[in-house]
């Protein structure tokens, strides 16, 4: 066991310190403070570990252990936990301390943005967690809130980060509308690209929140052309159609949603062409819609697109592999870019 130990951390490092040494430099070029450094790069050790850069210079590591397809004696990894997160302070330079570990599980039907609690809810289970730790970070020019410890997700989506360059770079002049916006990093990527109007719809009162602040922090707080809506998605889009049009769309809802503020519950696989229906009565045409998804199980067929009553001819394409960052591997999500009038 101990020898097994020793070598798997062994591993682990040798692995960190080879992604350290690149990613620390393609960072530098792309003005990047926040990346994910391990991903389940070596199957025996499940773990990814994201690396975070304030701007008041205190830097976090978030470790990963994804659940394990079998039952582990939980003493024996709290060990395994430890040997893990020794190696990475090591390699890293950083306090162990700072580096906070959560064991991830699989969801299982709650709504997407819980707080993260012992029970597992939202799929994690804080182990030694510090009080709150929250800040600033910087992407590629902008600035962001972040919160490491109460929530599954930190307030930002490292892995849509060229996704929300590419929106950035058709926004100039366009009507924007960032649905199941969570804290508005979309909002404020159209925004810095000179959208002419952005909406940012979410039916949480504290995401709104965040959104309106990582806004005012890049320099478009309170700005009667930037709104926020709080409402069901659906129950929005139904109540635009006919009254209001977007030219830009998009569309990154979460897999599955039981929450008790919506009606009825969202299911992606089964839901997601009613969902890109609504969104297409309200584009404009010419007009865009990226439709993202964390969902491996989503059957996209977008001939289910050509029936819908709209603007017009509609083009579907996948565009996953333009939308993948440098520091993730494998497809963490799956983007769609759907045109009307092009």
């Amino acid at each position: 066991m101990q020898d097994k130990l020793v070598y798997q951390a062994e591993l682990f490092a040798n692995r960190l310190k080879k992604r350290e040494a690149h990613l620390k430099k393609w960072a530098r070029r792309n003005t990047v403070a926040c990346y994910r450094l391990y991903d389940r790069d070596i199957p025996e050790i499940p773990l990814a570990l994201d690396w975070y850069a304030f701007e008041s210079g205190a830097v976090y590591g978030r470790l990963f252990l994804y659940e394990r397809p079998y039952q582990k004696d939980e003493a024996e990894e709290a060990v395994w936990l430890a040997a893990m997160k020794a190696a990475a302070s090591a390699v890293l330079g950083i306090p162990e301390a700072n580096l906070l570990c959560k064991i991830r599980k699989r969801q299982r039907g709650s709504a997407q943005y819980e707080k993260a609690g012992a029970d597992g809810i939202r799929g994690i289970v804080s182990v030694g967690d510090a009080a709150s730790i929250t800040g600033i970070i910087r992407e590629q020019g902008l600035r962001f809130m972040v919160d490491l410890t109460s929530y599954l997700d930190t307030g930002i989506f490292l892995d849509h980060r060229l996704t929300r360059s590419l929106i950035r770079s058709r926004a100039e002049g366009k009507r924007a509308l960032n649905l199941f916006c969570y804290t508005g990093a979309f909002s404020v990527y159209a925004a810095s690209g000179g959208a002419a109007a952005v909406d940012s719809v979410d039916m949480s009162n504290t995401y709104l929140e965040i959104a309106q602040k990582n806004m005012a922090l890049n320099g478009f707080g309170g700005r009667p052309e930037f709104l926020f809506h709080r409402s069901d998605v659906s129950a929005f889009l139904e109540n635009a159609a006919g009254k209001k049009q977007w030219d830009i769309i998009i569309l990154d809802p979460p897999t599955f949603s039981d929450s008790k503020k919506m009606t009825g519950v969202l299911d992606i696989n089964a839901h997601w062409p009613r969902l890109i229906a609504q969104c297409l009565a309200v584009l404009a045409v010419p007009g865009l819609i990226f439709f993202s998804t964390n969902s491996k199980k989503l059957q996209f067929d977008a001939s289910l697109l050509s029936a819908v009553p709209g603007p017009g001819q509609i083009r579907a394409e996948e565009i996953t592999g333009q939308t993948i960052p440098e520091d993730f591997h494998g497809k963490p999500h799956r983007v769609w870019r759907i045109c009307a009038g092009f």
